[in-house]
Order: C-alpha cells, then sequence, then structure tokens
C-alpha cells in the first residue's frame, strides 16, 4: 500500500465517488512508485462492485488520465493480471457532473406567440416564459442532473433489475467452431489442441439438449469451456496412467511367480531312466497269470 497513493486520491474532491473507490482499491495495492498489478476479482471485492462496473470505471479512469493500464503476459505467453500505473499528483480540469442552475427565472429565444404582451416586442427584449412552463422547466432540469449524478448503477438494487434478453442462436447438430480461433486460444493458455477434438461431441451433445438456450458465440463458450476442463482433463489421464502403471506392474509379478513355480516343480521332480524291458508292473494283473 502506498500512502502517496491514498493521499493523492483523496484530494481528487472533483472525481466521482464510484471511481474514487476503484482508484482507493489501485492505490491500496500500488507501490511508492505508483504501481500496482492486482486482479480484477480483488478490485471488485474491494470496492463492492461487479467486474463489469469496475472495468468501466477503469476505462474512464485512463480517459482522466488518472491512471494509465498496461498489458502483461507470462513467460509462457500467457495473459496475466493487468498492470496500473497511477499518475500520482494529477488533477481533474473539469468536473464531471454539471451541478444544476438555480431557476431564478427562465428565460427562453422562442418567438412571442399571441396573446403576450406587446411590451415583450420591444428590440432586444426576450419573451418571459410563462410559470407553468417555467415550473415545468425546472423541473426537467433537476431530473436530467438528478439522472446525470445517479448514472452509475445501485449495486444493492442490482437483483431488482430487469434481465436483458439474451441475443444469439441455439446449438445445432452440424456446428463447428472457428478452429483457427481455438488453436491459437488453446495455445496461448498452454493448452494441447487436440483437446478441442476431443471434447468437441461432447459439448455440442450437451447444448444440443438445451434448445431454449442461445448464445451469441459458441466459439467463445466452447474455449471458455475447454480452458475450464483442462485441469480435470489433465488429472484424469494421470490417474489413467497411473493405474495402467499398476496393472502392468501387478502383471510382471505375476508372470515372475509362475516362472518361479515352474521351476520349484522341475527342481522337486526326479527323472528316472526308462527300461523298456522291465515288466514287472503286470505281475499283479490277473489277466497275464
Amino acid at each position: 500500500m502506498s500512502i502517496q497513493a491514498m493521499s493523492w486520491v483523496f484530494t481528487l474532491s472533483k472525481l466521482d465517488p464510484y471511481k474514487k473507490i476503484v482508484l482507493l482499491s489501485l492505490a491500496d495495492n500500488a507501490n511508492d512508485q505508483g504501481y500496482c498489478w492486482p486482479s480484477m476479482d480483488t478490485i471488485a471485492n474491494k470496492s463492492s462492485m461487479s467486474k463489469q462496473t469496475v472495468r468501466r470505471h477503469l476505462k474512464s479512469l485512463e480517459e482522466l488520465n488518472l491512471i494509465t493500464k498496461q498489458q502483461r503476459t507470462r513467460a509462457n505467453g500467457a495473459t496475466s493480471t493487468n498492470g496500473f500505473f497511477l499518475h500520482i499528483g494529477a488533477t481533474i480540469k473539469e468536473p464531471l457532473t454539471e451541478e444544476p442552475q438555480k431557476n431564478k427565472g427562465v428565460k427562453s429565444d422562442t418567438p412571442i406567440t399571441e396573446g403576450v404582451s406587446e411590451l415583450c416586442k420591444g428590440e432586444g427584449i426576450t419573451a418571459v416564459v410563462p410559470l407553468e412552463s417555467s415550473l415545468e422547466s425546472s423541473n426537467t432540469i433537476t431530473t436530467t442532473a438528478r439522472e446525470v449524478k445517479n448514472s452509475e448503477p445501485d449495486i444493492f438494487q442490482k437483483k431488482y433489475e430487469t434481465p436483458v434478453k439474451t441475443q444469439g442462436n441455439p446449438m445445432t447438430a452440424d456446428w463447428q467452431p472457428d478452429w483457427q480461433r481455438v488453436k491459437a486460444s488453446l495455445m496461448l493458455a498452454g493448452i494441447d489442441p487436440a483437446f478441442a477434438t476431443l471434447s468437441l461431441e461432447e459439448f455440442k451433445t450437451y447444448w444440443l439438449d438445451r434448445t431454449h438456450v442461445v448464445h451469441p458465440s459458441w466459439t467463445a463458450k466452447f474455449i471458455k469451456h475447454l480452458i475450464s476442463q483442462w485441469p480435470y482433463y489433465q488429472s484424469q489421464q494421470k490417474r489413467q496412467q497411473q493405474l495402467n502403471q499398476a496393472l502392468e506392474k501387478k502383471t510382471q509379478q505375476q508372470v515372475q511367480n509362475i516362472e518361479q513355480e515352474t521351476k520349484n516343480l522341475a527342481s522337486k521332480s526326479t527323472k528316472k531312466p526308462v527300461d523298456l524291458d522291465d515288466e514287472t508292473w503286470a505281475d499283479d494283473m490277473e489277466v497275464f497269470k
């Protein structure tokens, strides 16, 4: 945590409170140089916002030139958490929202209609709007300002929001993913591209049974499925390999046991020479008496 960065954020009095909370979350992870690399989950948990809302505020902070986002990658080419440079000492030149002006008499440049006093027709004199129109205009300005001020979603009332219907198409039996995109994404994540071919039919069968589900990009959903299932696949492969090794080892031991038993029987048996002239075996048989 950088005390200097935290103090700087508190000086930004014109900054929207939601964006200030996100900026404080970054400052809480920053070093003395104003650099940090927290995950999106970390920022969302600290600011009590959804990750989608956090991304929107981070983009606004970049546009205000308060932070700079840096793409980070691992040694194997896989993407990592983004890095953020905090522009400690920067200021906001203009407020993000304009306060509504007090209604001390609203004037209009619209032409004077019939029924308005002739005094309003003098050169350089602007027509005065009637009281009802003035009040209506005042209410309109106040409502607009309130909408601007409260444009950020209330995180405590998200469950009451009307869900947006997802656009897209259902899964079809002849569907094929964008293999070039799939291969590039798997290689970037360090996954064997052959795993996609093994998982395709299972993925299609699962979603073909759910005809009510639509998705705008089944290729993106397939890639996400592969990345999430890869650790389980590796675990199953390792377990199967260990099982095969155990069976092979057991089979070899059984073969060795059989060979040893054969040797033991051979060593115990005594071989006697065969005498073809020996007829003593027939002495006790009545047929030869």
